[in-house]
């Protein structure tokens, strides 16, 4: 009866190691989401940019992250469109 409860700790640990070992293997290339403007476009697009980044990160559900999981969000940047 002992031996459930040790059995389920031992396959716990063991998940939980398999799964940081596979996060830390994964090779993560920051994204970067490209909005193209053109260039008389370009200043209004960087200022909307920051005053977007002052807000508060929420999920799709409007629920505020409670977690700071900046690094796994894109990078977002203007650039001029070529044309």
């Amino acid at each position: 009866m002992k031996k459930i409860p040790l059995y389920t700790i031992a396959l716990l640990f063991t998940a939980a190691g398999t799964f940081a070992a596979t996060a830390a293997l994964v090779d993560r290339e920051p994204s970067v989401i490209e909005i193209e403007v053109d260039a008389q476009d370009l200043a209004r697009c960087q200022e909307t940019l920051a005053q977007v980044a002052q807000m508060p990160a929420v999920t799709d559900g409007g629920s505020p992250i409670l977690f700071d999981s900046a690094d796994d969000l894109p990078q977002v940047a203007c650039v001029v469109r070529d044309v």
